[in-house]
């Protein structure tokens, strides 16, 4: 299984998902339910939006295989 690590990134970053949602085009409530894994799965588009908020280039610093 793939876990997607965006709470981690987010708690070493010092950022909420407050944060996160004001800069990218989600919703609180999608990246909330996002960072809480409860989707069972994510859009390239959502994943790109992400990590260019917090900078992250390699795929390796978001995700984690169980």
């Amino acid at each position: 299984m793939i876990k997607l690590r965006v709470k981690e990134v987010l708690e070493r970053e010092d950022k909420s998902i407050y944060w996160l949602a004001e800069n990218t085009e989600l919703t609180y409530t999608a990246l909330h339910r996002l960072v809480n894994g409860e989707t069972e799965g994510i859009q390239f588009s959502t994943l790109d939006e992400i990590m260019g908020a917090l900078e992250i280039d390699d795929f390796n610093e978001i995700f984690e295989k169980n």
